[in-house]
């Protein structure tokens, strides 16, 4: 079996999604705007689809609908050779750690996030997790975001919504798919 199906049998199906989101699964989540730092376009970058391209062998992405207003969980598995993934999880980490307010590039756009922690059970091998909470053109908005290493795989995991977002929810769906990456 090549990695590219070996990611694609690692997405949710309907049947294992968590309880409030939908099995109607859509193209891969997209950052709803480009930030001004690069550090944060590394994060947005990666979870939506464009990660670092050194080394990756194939890479597979959804986004599943949830029941609150805007929420969604945007899902991004990446598999790369050797120590890359190891290297890219090490670069993302100092990009996380860097990236405190995430912008627009535009300023009118009235789309700015404060980056915090996100108290979360650890998952794979490494983890980092961060909430990203502000207005996304001027509507408030809230993000939660994963990234989990499992051997040469990575795992990103958007979780937003206009409303407060459950890290309970978030922490349910990193654990499944950091256990599937891992099986």
């Amino acid at each position: 079996m090549g990695e590219l199906t070996r990611l694609q049998r690692l997405l949710p199906q309907a049947r294992e999604l968590p309880d409030g989101f939908s099995a109607r699964l859509r193209d891969g989540w997209k950052p709803p705007f480009r930030p001004r730092d690069r550090e944060c376009r590394l994060i947005l970058d990666t979870a939506g689809g464009r990660p670092p391209k050194q080394a990756l062998g194939a890479q597979v992405a959804a986004t599943y609908p949830g029941d609150k207003l805007g929420e969604l969980a945007g899902v991004g598995l990446m598999s790369y050779a050797g120590d890359d993934a190891r290297f890219h999880f090490a670069k993302l980490t100092e990009a996380l750690n860097d990236c405190r307010v995430v912008m627009s590039r535009r300023v009118s756009a009235g789309t700015s996030f404060a980056v915090s922690s996100l108290d979360m059970d650890a998952v794979g091998d490494e983890m980092e997790a961060r909430r990203l909470r502000g207005r996304l053109n001027g509507y408030p908005y809230e993000m939660h975001m994963v990234f989990a290493r499992i051997g040469h795989t990575l795992v990103s995991l958007v979780h937003a919504g206009v409303t407060d977002v459950d890290v309970r929810r978030t922490q349910e769906l990193a654990r499944f798919l950091a256990g599937r990456a891992a099986a």
